[in-house]
């Protein structure tokens, strides 16, 4: 018995060459995946997620629609970690706006304005994010994105990761509010008003141009339009804390 036990537990010679090429072999269906969420990003640029198919991802990723299936639950889940890639210019902006001014209040109004520099040009795409699936499916997204593309946040702050690893886009503006809490003389309800004030003037905002985002010049006009109107509520801001 002690015999088989140990003939059992012993590795084949052959099992044991196999192991680069298992190793070789799951390191192509990592990229594999990388490939389908870059593809998908990609199409998302110009197409409508609801116009796109799992067909026509796999064609512009060179490979099956089986593939796709092997790492995704559906399309519309593959869309959803395609679409985290649209936040990595959002959060290169957050960087450079640490590195180069610690208003926090500044700070707080160029981060909107970098989001709805994305947002506006996007809409379908952020809509989905944030306003049509569930804190949890974004959470897992952001989590998958980045197993597949870890360089993309290794580099960030503790402030970035919590401001670009939470799903709720309210809980996400209302990090970068309370920074303001103290040096403007903010009180806890003044900050949760402000908060939804933002959020809903700029999901409505959003929704105005949903059907003519992609026309020339309209993803500017939105954003135009939402920065004046957070400016002019900032302005009242910085004036009631002198």
């Amino acid at each position: 018995m002690e015999y088989a036990i140990a003939r059992i537990a012993k590795p084949a010679a052959s099992t044991m060459l196999d192991i680069p090429r298992l190793r070789e072999r799951k390191k192509l269906a990592r990229s594999k995946k990388a490939d389908l969420i870059e593809a998908a990003y990609t199409l998302l640029a110009e197409t409508r997620p609801e116009d796109l198919s799992i067909r026509a991802i796999a064609a512009a990723a060179g490979c099956t629609t089986g593939a796709v299936y092997r790492h995704f639950d559906n399309v519309e889940h593959l869309l959803l970690v395609a679409s985290v890639k649209f936040l990595e210019d959002y959060m290169a902006d957050l960087n450079d706006l640490l590195l180069k001014n610690d208003d926090p209040l500044y700070q707080h109004v160029e981060m909107w304005r970098s989001f709805g520099r994305q947002a506006f040009a996007n809409v379908d795409v952020f809509e989905m994010m944030f306003w049509q699936v569930s804190e949890d499916a974004l959470n897992d997204a952001i989590f998958q994105y980045y197993q597949e593309f870890p360089e993309s946040w290794r580099k960030l702050s503790g402030f970035q990761v919590m401001v670009f690893f939470s799903s709720s886009l309210k809980e996400r503006n209302l990090l970068t509010l309370n920074r303001c809490m103290a040096e403007y003389k903010m009180n806890p309800s003044t900050i949760e008003m402000i908060n939804d004030i933002e959020i809903c003037s700029f999901h409505g905002l959003m929704m105005e141009y949903r059907d003519c985002c992609r026309e020339p010049g309209k993803a500017e006009e939105g954003l135009l339009r939402y920065m004046e109107m957070l400016d002019y509520m900032i302005g009242l801001i910085r004036v009631a804390a002198q």
